[in-house]
Parts: structure tokens; sequence; C-alpha cells
């Protein structure tokens, strides 16, 4: 007898928290950083780095890196890629010649908003404004 309510109950327990459990689909987010470095004039390439690694440069080469904090550039003018989300990136501004018009030394700080879906989702940031 106490076998068998051992058993109900841990089959009520079961059926209980099955139906609490969500399954979420292996999947990363991509988070959006958008840069805005209109202050050094239209027509000026920004390059962003982390720790592990930059952004693609002007003259079209990219960090090799596994490093998933790396930004990648997006369709976007501006937008930067992230699958993982730095707490600060540091940025260099090329005019459209290649020539380096800025960098900064000190990092940018950036404020992650992070998604509270019980799955994640992609975070979100303001914007970056880079100024001489």
């Amino acid at each position: 007898m106490r076998r068998a309510a051992t058993a109900i109950l841990t089959g009520l327990l079961l059926v209980a928290l099955a139906g609490c459990a969500t399954a979420c689909p292996a999947i990363g987010y991509i988070s959006v950083l958008t840069v805005d470095a209109g202050a050094y004039g239209d027509d000026v390439f920004v390059q962003l780095c982390v720790p592990g690694g930059c952004s693609v440069g002007p003259e079209g080469t990219e960090t090799p890196s596994t490093e998933p904090t790396v930004p990648s550039v997006g369709e976007e003018v501006g937008d930067f890629l992230f699958l993982a989300v730095p707490d600060a990136v540091t940025a260099r501004v090329f005019a459209a010649d290649g020539t380096l018009l800025a960098e900064n030394e000190n990092e940018h700080e950036i404020d992650w908003t992070h998604s509270t879906e019980q799955c994640g989702g992609p975070s979100t940031a303001g914007l970056l404004v880079l100024e001489p």
C-alpha cells in the first residue's frame, strides 16, 4: 500500500512539473549596438574592439577569433552585432581613405538591457555616440 501511494504521488508530481517545463531552442541571439560617428564627418569608417579582438578594419581584414564578444559589422551603417555582449568597447574612427582620425583609448561602457523572456532573447543598448 505504501509503495502504491508513493508511486501515485511521484506520478502526480511528474505530471505537474511537466506542465511547468519550457523547451527553449538551443540558439544564440544576436544583439545590436548602433554607433554614431557623425561628428567626424559623413564618410567615416568605425571599428569596435573588445579584449578578444576587433571588428573588420577599413582595409577589410578581420580579427580571427572565436571569442563571442568580438563584434561584426551589421548590414545597416553603424550597427555592430554581438553573440555575447561585452561590458565595454573601444572605438577607432577612420576617414574614407583609411586614415586614422581617432582612437579612443578609454573604453566606452555599454549599458545593455537584457531580455526578461523565459527563453532569453537579444540584448539592447542605447546609441553609442563618438565625438572628437
